[in-house]
């Protein structure tokens, strides 16, 4: 089933808050194709990070149906185009998001009907919250139309001091129980690994949150394997076709 066709089950669905997917730690994902935002990506020819697919439908249901369920408030510091904003709409779940992209903030109203603020999360007044749902932006991989914002930062320890810095800020705001959503990925990019996911686990950690779930979510069907394979025998490392749901709670 296709991202378009898991949307459009779940639309046509009479009870809209229904989990359609089987929650299992592992969850294989199609490609957005030409009905995602930015449908005109190749993945077979470039990375999987070019073009930056939408948050998957089946990652932001599970989150939404699940973990963040009964929440009267769940807050996004990077709310991109408007996917996990629909999500909780759809759940009756109230949601702010903020991100610093008019292009994205503009996607989100007109494609979603989600309306997002425009503004950096690193200096934003927080909310009170009792739930979080996000995906950071890839540092060095992923540009935005500001002047301002994590992809900015020089260097990947400036990044993740920014980023750390902007979790830690709207950490001071959530209550206690609350969940944290957060779907990261690692990737190499010029012969350098970039370790976002355990790099999130130890910021969450530090600033006194728990593990409570992790689900890997695999794209395997979005590149061709024997394009990469040659690469990956030849510099003897795997391939990177996953991501992470990294949900975490407040004690």
């Amino acid at each position: 089933m296709s991202d378009f066709d898991f949307m459009q089950e779940i639309k046509a669905s009479p009870s809209p808050a229904r989990l359609a997917i089987l929650p299992v730690s592992v969850l294989e994902i199609g490609s957005g194709g030409k009905h995602s935002v930015r449908g005109e990506s190749n993945h077979d020819s470039e990375s999987s990070r070019t073009g930056y697919s939408p948050f998957p439908f089946e990652v932001a249901e599970i989150c939404a149906a699940l973990y963040l369920r009964g929440k009267s408030h769940v807050v996004d510091p990077f709310a991109g185009w408007g996917e996990r904003g629909e999500a909780m709409k759809r759940h009756d779940i109230k949601y702010t998001g903020f991100d610093i992209s008019e292009e994205a903030i503009k996607t989100a109203k007109d494609k979603f009907g989600v309306e997002n603020i425009l503004s950096d999360s690193a200096f934003v007044e927080v909310p009170k919250h009792d739930g979080l749902i996000t995906c950071p932006p890839y540092w060095g991989l992923e540009k935005y139309d500001s002047d301002e914002g994590l992809d900015k930062a020089e260097s990947w320890s400036g990044f993740l001091y920014e980023y750390a810095n902007v979790l830690e800020r709207f950490s001071k705001m959530a209550e206690s129980k609350s969940k944290y959503a957060i779907m990261t990925g690692d990737w190499r990019d010029e012969g350098k690994y970039y370790d976002l996911t355990f790099q999130t686990e130890m910021i969450m950690n530090a600033i006194g949150f728990e593990p409570f779930d992790k689900v890997v979510v695999s794209r395997l069907g979005i590149s061709k394997i024997k394009i990469m394979l040659p690469q990956a025998k030849r510099l003897g490392y795997s391939v990177k076709v996953h991501e992470s749901l990294n949900v975490f709670i407040k004690p």
